[in-house]
């Protein structure tokens, strides 16, 4: 009896304990639950999920508790936590009719992301059948569906590109968006959006910034902030083909947003200023895109009077100066939809743009449009894998045409958004002709300050673009189209303008010419008289040799962004004693298409086109000045430079003529002067004209002019008054007819001869000496 009591008793003590941990579990369940509430109330979607997952984890069943947990995960901007929705959704609609009907279609979408077409259709279909008195439920279905369909179709048939993710240094678990790409592929500039760090302009708990990363010999740099200064979210709206100016977004809580412009100098970048009034209005601007001559810019506005959201206007460049208005591109480029993020090629004739209307597969889409007599095209959608079930956005191609980058959040990213490359297929290759050159002093090796007027020849000498090379680097870059004729008129800081001509073959593919411009000023005696222009073209003939150095350059472009595995490949060829295949395959990771790194040494590089023209100002007859006049503006330049001409001219030129009477080299005149006297005695002109006679009788003679210093006075007023004695030597010859080219001008200082006369350091000497050729 009494084993009795106590095995009762022991029961009764279990049973209460049971009891008691099961209260103590429900009552930390229901703060738990009452904890996600309060933060789901407010939106706070990140701290509500894990204390939703906590209850599911712990044994709830309720079909809200799930609901709710599934639509914290589709508030992420991870689409990669986003699907992760779809069983908890899945689960609340299985368990309940409380759900909201709209949770089908929510479910849809998910599952589209997901790249579960049917299941996506299925959902489509429920939310349809469940909403049939509403009309704009069903239509908003049936684009759904339409949406879905457009995914299969697209999928099934996948286009002949290759994406890749730019990996760790520029994605990151936040977002980064709207690359924009040189047309080089020099610079890469992107819109970060970080967590604040608290010393930042706003109080938001991420901020947008612009980050740009270089290209160094395949490899890009580990992007740096941009610093812009504004109150503002700043980020990339555009960039002109050169690199040199960024078209940027600013806009913040209080302004929906507008464009701006920051120019480049070097590494650093100048405060925003406004574009043009007519880009702006009170609405939004996100975006823009600027032609290589920088005369038309494409933008996307959603201003009054669009056709319906987002819309592409573009703005052009007036023979005056300014601006024209904004004018919408209409049908069939926009639609009721939005259109956004255009890009225009540098060939001008095609526009890529982003939008989720049209035949999208889902979220948004890339498009292309091609311009044909005035008349855009019906916009054809990129394709899978280009575009996928996510958002696909923001497209930029390379002038030649083989490669593009974009922003997506597709399945497998990093982050929210992530910035992807895609190498086109080798039949995508563009026709245009891409120079990139530097304007030098050739004493110093130092960038001079230059402006560029590009001439179309073939339009009536009509000014089709001003260029302004970066100011710290003296780089320029300037796309041509195939089969034109230019005269680049060149106003470098501290030389009289001089003109180029280039001759733009008519190619069938990309076409790469890297030039080196270098300018001397000529000094006679202090004074300068002229200017050297000498021009370097490395670039290669419109014949076989040059497709396969271009497809080598490309080659090259793969091995050193990895996408190909050079490892692997080194091994293959070592194991099959291949030498020439290593060689090249070195030459492929060496190779580097900076202008910085081009060989131009003619000596050492057979593919130059070298050319020098020397300009003596005093020879009206082959330096007088050409007038340009240019849309209304006169443009002064020395003769024009035919640089292919004058190159070959100057290899096939024969070599100099010898002298056959070398006893007329023994000829010599000595000029004295009185002491701080700087004008010629007449009684000298008899031994100066002697000389004339013998420069008349061998054109390829000409004359050294030496000027002496005396000892007495300051070296600096001796060295003046020698160089004016010398200028008068020099000036008799030239009022004679003798011009400066044939006239070697030294100075020569202090006479050394410690006993010679004072009157030997008041003197001028003048022999007769044989021209360089």
């Amino acid at each position: 009896m009494k084993l009795q009591i106590i095995n009762t008793f022991s029961s009764i003590i279990l049973l209460f304990l049971f009891v008691s941990s099961m209260v103590t579990e429900v009552q930390a369940q229901t703060k738990v639950l009452a904890d996600a509430e309060r933060y789901f109330s407010i939106r706070n979607y990140e701290q509500a999920l894990p204390l939703y997952e906590q209850a599911i984890q712990e044994g709830t069943k309720d079909p809200g508790v799930y609901y709710k947990a599934g639509l914290c995960l589709q508030k992420s901007t991870n689409l990669n936590d986003q699907i992760k929705a779809i069983p908890y959704l899945e689960f609340a609609l299985s368990n309940s009719k409380d759900i909201p009907v709209i949770t089908y279609f929510e479910l849809g979408e998910l599952h589209l992301k997901n790249e579960s077409i049917d299941k996506a259709i299925e959902n489509y279909d429920k939310y349809k059948s469940l909403t049939q008195p509403d009309k704009k439920a069903q239509a908003m279905a049936d684009n759904a569906i339409t949406t879905a369909r457009n995914a299969i179709t697209f999928m099934s048939v996948p286009r002949d590109f290759k994406v890749h993710s730019m990996g760790q240094n520029v994605n990151t678990a936040y977002t980064e968006y709207n690359p924009v790409v040189s047309a080089d592929e020099s610079v890469l500039a992107f819109t970060a959006l970080r967590p604040n760090t608290g010393k930042t302009r706003s109080g938001d708990k991420f901020i947008e910034e612009i980050l740009i990363s270089n290209n160094q010999s395949g490899i890009w740099s580990l992007p740096q902030v941009v610093n812009v200064y504004s109150d503002y979210n700043v980020g990339t709206a555009g960039i002109s083909p050169d690199g040199q100016k960024m078209l940027i977004f600013i806009g913040g809580a209080s302004d929906p947003g507008n464009l701006f412009q920051i120019n480049r100098a070097g590494s650093d970048w100048s405060k925003p200023t406004l574009i043009t009034p007519v880009l702006n209005s009170p609405s939004l601007e996100t975006t823009a895109s600027i032609t290589p001559d920088g005369k038309t810019i494409y933008f996307a506005s959603d201003r009054k009077g669009g056709k319906g959201g987002l819309d592409i206007y573009k703005t052009t460049l007036q023979s005056n100066g300014a601006w024209g208005p904004a004018v919408n591109l209409g049908a069939p480029v926009n639609t009721e939809a939005n259109e956004d993020a255009p890009f225009i090629h540098p060939n001008q004739t095609t526009l890529y743009f982003t939008s989720d209307g049209h035949n999208s597969m889902g979220g948004r889409d890339i498009f292309k449009t091609t311009l044909v007599s005035n008349a855009w095209s019906n916009p054809e959608n990129m394709g899978y894998p280009v575009n996928t079930t996510a958002n696909d956005n923001y497209f930029t191609l390379l002038a030649d045409g083989r490669r593009a980058y974009f922003s997506s959040d597709r399945k497998g990213g990093l982050g929210a958004q992530d910035i992807y490359y895609i190498d086109m297929p080798e039949s995508s290759s563009i026709p245009l002709t891409m120079i990139k050159g530097k304007i030098l002093d050739a004493e110093t090796n130092k960038p001079i300050p230059t402006k560029i007027y590009l001439i179309d020849n073939e339009t009536d000498k009509k000014l089709d673009f001003v260029y302004h090379p970066d100011p710290e680097t003296g780089a320029y870059l300037v796309i041509l189209p195939p089969a034109k004729n230019y005269d680049m008129v060149i106003e470098s800081e501290g030389f009289l303008p001089y003109t180029l001509n280039v001759n733009v073959p008519n190619q069938t593919y990309f076409y790469e010419l890297y030039q080196q411009i270098k300018l001397k000023t000529i000094k006679q005696f202090d004074v300068v008289v002229g200017q050297e222009v000498q021009v370097k073209n490395a670039f290669y003939d419109t014949n076989q040799d040059a497709k396969t150095d271009i497809r080598k350059t490309h080659e090259s472009k793969l091995v050193q962004s990895g996408t190909v595995d050079v490892y692997d490949m080194m091994l293959d060829l070592m194991a099959s004693s291949d030498k020439e295949g290593i060689d090249y395959l070195v030459d492929l990771i060496q190779l580097d298409n900076s202008v910085d790194e081009i060989n131009f040494d003619e000596r050492t590089n057979s593919k130059l086109e070298v050319a020098a023209r020397t300009y003596y100002y005093d020879e009206s007859d082959e330096s007088k000045f050409e007038k340009k006049v240019v849309d209304g503006q006169t443009i002064l330049s020395l003769p024009t430079f035919m640089v292919a001409e004058e190159a070959k001219k100057q290899k096939d030129q024969p070599q100099k003529k010898e002298l056959t009477d070398k006893s007329v080299l023994n000829k010599s005149a000595k000029i004295f002067f009185d002491a701080g006297k700087s004008d010629i005695k007449a009684q000298y002109n008899t031994s100066l004209d002697a000389l004339l006679v013998e420069l008349e009788k061998y054109p390829e003679l000409g004359i050294e002019i030496s000027g002496f210093a005396s000892a007495e006075g300051s070296e600096e007023l001796n060295r003046e008054l020698s160089n004016k004695r010398a200028i008068a030597v020099l000036e008799y010859f030239n009022h004679k007819g003798i011009v400066r080219r044939r006239v070697v001008a030294k100075g020569l200082g202090v006479t050394k001869d410690a006993v010679a006369a004072k009157e030997e350091g008041r003197r001028v000497e003048v022999r007769l000496v044989e021209l360089e050729r």
